[in-house]
């Protein structure tokens, strides 16, 4: 009887392992899933801010606009690319 019910309590413990492995694995592929449109989309997007954010940097350096227009400005341009990713 001893050898039966240890036999069933392995046989448990292992169906329980991999059920956990399973859905660990699940989790771990859900989470890491890519999809390189949204990749491509997003680092579209930063090379947007990156390039407005030197084009305003610049102009402040020559002496073209004043920090608050230059802090409005990229204010200003930061809604519009939050606006068009919320588009997307």
């Amino acid at each position: 009887m001893t050898k039966l019910f240890n036999i069933y309590d392995q046989t448990f413990n292992m169906k329980k392992a991999i059920i956990i492995g399973l859905l660990l694995f699940g989790m771990n592929v859900q989470a890491n899933s890519n999809d390189p449109i949204k990749d491509q989309e997003s680092k579209q997007l930063e090379y947007l801010k990156k390039a407005k954010y030197y084009e305003i940097k610049a102009k402040l350096e020559a002496g073209l606009i004043t920090l608050k227009q230059a802090q409005e400005r990229w204010m200003k341009n930061l809604e519009k690319l939050r606006k068009k990713e919320e588009a997307k």
